[in-house]
């Protein structure tokens, strides 16, 4: 059950955001390297972490590039999204296709029957109605989403908490992220695609933990607030160049690479936006604590429809 949230509604004159600038075209592996020169200043400076030589290990671990740090997802996996992108299968096939994975099975239901997508209609039980009722751009999430999990290694001891955090934000704030998309005048299904992965660059840090581990052959010290710091500094173009590296495309990959709206919240992205705020509200729901509309539409310059948030919102905890 979705907790209750209270929304601040904007002033309608908020709503009209700055001239967008338009979108550039940002090379992720060069802001990656500059983020890893200001984690470097923060690992040096950091009063406990300067002195753990695991977390000087990691920051020079993942200076290796993205070929050696994101996995490349297994040919199994890459069969399965090319599966999902084949319009020449009719539905049914697709379903034959993708029926013989049973965890992806229980993904696809289970999204098929969440409140994102039932709104109140009778539970399917088969995977061609899951299928037909979470489309094409929803089925290609979930498959990602499995294959991704799968992928990546836990990084063990107290980081799998961590990991598992990461997953449940990821899966609340995808239906947040739908609901919300049409006040941006962006394209509900994808939306919830991209949301479904957003904070995939922590769990890429995750799993180079777990390499630091398994060639320690020992459990991994790390000062929390320092792997906090590391997290928060490089998700963004890690997740980036994931998605990237996973087909998702550069409207994927620039949304997950800006979702916070620090650098270039100036441009008009209606995903990175729908991002921003998607993720806001599930951390505002979790602690039920208010959510301000007005501070947020500020914050992240946003240019979507303040009186449509609220109203999704509204909608969504009731279905919920």
């Amino acid at each position: 059950m979705t907790s209750d949230v209270t929304v601040t509604r904007v002033a309608a004159a908020t709503a009209m955001a700055t001239p967008a600038i338009a979108a550039e075209r940002i090379d992720w592996t060069q802001r990656w390297g500059n983020r890893l020169d200001q984690v470097d200043d923060l690992l040096k400076a950091h009063p406990v972490a300067a002195q753990q030589p695991d977390a000087a290990a990691l920051v020079q671990l993942l200076r290796d590039g993205p070929e050696a740090v994101i996995r490349q997802l297994p040919t199994a996996a890459r069969q399965a999204l090319a599966f999902c992108e084949d319009a020449s299968l009719s539905r049914s096939q697709l379903g034959a296709k993708l029926g013989n994975d049973p965890a992806l099975v229980q993904g696809l239901l289970r999204t098929a029957n969440s409140a994102a997508f039932s709104a109140g209609r009778a539970a399917v039980l088969g995977i061609d109605q899951a299928l037909d009722r979470i489309g094409v751009s929803g089925t290609r999430a979930v498959v990602l989403a499995s294959c991704v999990d799968g992928l990546l290694s836990h990084p063990g001891g107290e980081f799998n908490a961590m990991a598992a955090d990461v997953w449940a934000h990821m899966v609340r704030t995808a239906p947040l992220a739908r609901a919300m998309a049409p006040a941006f005048a962006a394209e509900a299904d994808e939306a919830f695609a991209i949301a479904l992965l957003h904070d995939i660059g922590k769990l890429v840090i995750f799993d180079r933990i777990s390499v630091l581990r398994a060639s320690r052959r020992r459990p991994i010290t790390l000062d929390a607030s320092f792997a906090h710091l590391l997290l928060q500094e490089l998700h963004e173009p890690i997740g980036a160049l994931a998605a990237e590296r996973w087909g998702m495309g550069e409207r994927a990959a620039n949304a997950i690479g800006t979702h916070h709206r620090m650098m270039h919240a100036t441009q008009r992205d209606s995903l990175s936006e729908v991002l921003f705020l998607a993720e806001r509200a599930d951390h505002a729901m979790r602690r039920s604590s208010p959510l301000d509309l007005d501070a947020l539409w500020q914050l992240g310059r946003l240019t979507g429809s303040p009186a449509r948030v609220a109203t999704a919102l509204q909608q969504f905890q009731h279905a919920a």
